[in-house]
């Protein structure tokens, strides 16, 4: 491709990009909160060090941009989108540190990243996943000026890097193997190991973590264990249980990254880590073992445990697509077969790509309604506003809290009320160690709001309430069908006595 080519191409890239995040600033508007997102939400009412299933990261950006412009879905969402972009400068810059010669690369992987559905996903669906991403993509940027250019200074910004991704996501801790057994293997950058910059810079990222360690030490390591129940619980499997539980991972990657691109993604560079290999290319070796250890973690532990899910090994890609793309450029790229399979790729991808954003404005793929993940985001500003008019109608001296089985829909309903309630889950007390003390609820009503349809699911309750009322029951109509996880029963429990123990 000629020079001016080129240019063009790259112009046309970075409008392309725009657009897209000119079409996810209105999404992000439209879509009413996940479940997820509304229960991280509320983490950013009550801050806190850390929380049982996370660290604070994603509640402490939600908190500055709600404070800025509101509890709307918008402001909810809006600094995670920045996140992203800044990700994308990061990315951008590691890719003409590590290959100068070719700024077109760069451009491409942004382009990569963009027609994936992982990347848009982290976009538009705030969760704890988008800021570790975004330390993740500047921790590898560090890295790369390190292998480059041989300064000390550099190992300081990744050791913040890392303590910030730290405080994002547990997940951020796989980069300190993957970096540690590059230094080990590259005999040109093995000497940093006899030096103090890297163990000075991991005590940088301990005392940036040091809050989340502090939280846990005084709750039981709750945050940790359940992390460590949720990611790695051996199993004794069969082998043929073993083999389609990996085959269900594998199948999940594909289908984040879409199937030709991993398909794509795994030729190309399992092709560079044997160069790496075999040649000693450090950039080639530097960007694999920051990839490839990722997903055969995440493969191992779905073969012994349970299935990761299709996020998990997120952080895999950001090096491994650079890899990708470099190897496909400088060695397949002249081959008829090959470019034609890598063009219709991104032609798929970017068909898809395109589809996904259309159909989250307005959902028209002929999926079964309960089937659609769409859905999720339909039906909770209809139920904030059942209760909202239940307690105009019903007033109470004392006032009112929300309850339910499920820690998502109350944090759902108290987002879509308006934040004016306090919200709890009695199932999950360790997730809400936030709330602190909650003695102030004795002698309020409850709404109390339940999945589970029966009078057992009610009867639960009878210790904690003086009496109970029903209120009815709520749904999501969905593409003019009711979505079944949606129905929730709501009671309300009159005069909670106080006297259930929480957080023991």
């Amino acid at each position: 491709m000629s020079v001016k080519l080129r240019a063009h191409a790259e112009i046309w890239i970075f409008f392309i990009i725009v657009l897209f995040f000119l079409i996810r600033l209105f999404i992000i508007n439209h879509l009413e909160l996940a479940p997820d997102e509304a229960y991280y939400w509320y983490w950013s009412k009550h801050l806190d060090l850390s929380y049982s299933d996370h660290p604070p990261m994603v509640a402490y950006i939600m908190a500055v941009f709600t404070a800025l412009g509101g509890d709307t879905e918008f402001f909810v969402r809006l600094g995670g989108l920045v996140c992203s972009a800044v990700a994308l400068i990061f990315l951008y810059q590691t890719s003409i540190t590590l290959f100068p010669a070719n700024t077109f690369l760069a451009w491409e992987l942004l382009f990569l990243f963009n027609i994936t559905l992982l990347f848009p996903a982290g976009c538009i669906i705030q969760t704890p996943d988008t800021p570790m991403l975004l330390f993740w993509t500047a921790a590898l940027y560090c890295g790369s000026r390190i292998i480059t250019e041989e300064s000390p200074r550099w190992w300081y910004l990744w050791g913040a890097a890392l303590g910030f991704g730290l405080l994002s996501k547990y997940t951020m801790l796989l980069i300190v193997p993957c970096m540690f057994l590059f230094f080990l293997l590259s005999p040109e950058h093995r000497h940093w190991l006899k030096k103090k910059e890297p163990y000075l810079a991991l005590l940088i990222a301990l005392v940036i973590f040091s809050p989340v360690i502090l939280w846990n030490w005084q709750h039981h390591w709750a945050s940790f264990a359940y992390q460590l129940q949720q990611g790695f619980n051996p199993k004794k499997r069969e082998i043929l249980q073993v083999v389609l539980k990996v085959l269900e991972y594998l199948g999940g990657q594909a289908g984040v990254i879409t199937p030709f691109l991993f398909i794509a993604f795994v030729i190309y560079s399992t092709k560079g880590t044997i160069m790496a290999i075999r040649r000693g290319i450090p950039e080639y070796l530097y960007l694999a073992l920051l990839s490839w250890p990722i997903l055969l973690f995440f493969g191992l532990s779905t073969a012994l445990g349970k299935v990761a899910e299709a996020n998990w090994p997120a952080p895999a890609y950001i090096a491994g697509f650079l890899l990708m793309c470099h190897v496909f450029h400088e060695h397949f790229r002249a081959r008829g077969g090959h470019r034609k399979f890598f063009h219709a790729g991104i032609g798929f991808a970017l068909i898809v790509n395109v589809v996904i954003h259309i159909h989250l404005i307005n959902p028209f793929i002929p999926l079964p309604p309960n089937l659609d993940p769409t859905a999720q985001f339909c039906g909770w500003r209809e139920l904030g506003g059942k209760i909202n008019a239940y307690i105009h109608d019903n007033p109470r001296r004392d006032g009112y809290f929300l309850l339910s089985e499920k820690g998502t829909t109350v944090a759902e309903a108290v987002f879509y009320t308006g934040n004016r309630f306090t919200g709890i889950d009695f199932a999950r007390p360790e997730r809400y160690i936030f709330l602190k003390d909650i003695k102030g609820l004795r002698g309020k009503d409850a709404v109390i709001l339940l999945h589970n349809q029966s009078e057992d699911a009610v009867r639960q309750y009878h210790p904690y309430f003086e009496a109970f009322a029903r209120i009815g029951v709520t749904a999501c109509i969905f593409r003019h069908e009711k979505i079944d996880a949606s129905v929730i029963q709501l009671v309300s429990g009159k005069a909670y006595r106080g006297n259930w123990i929480p957080f023991r």
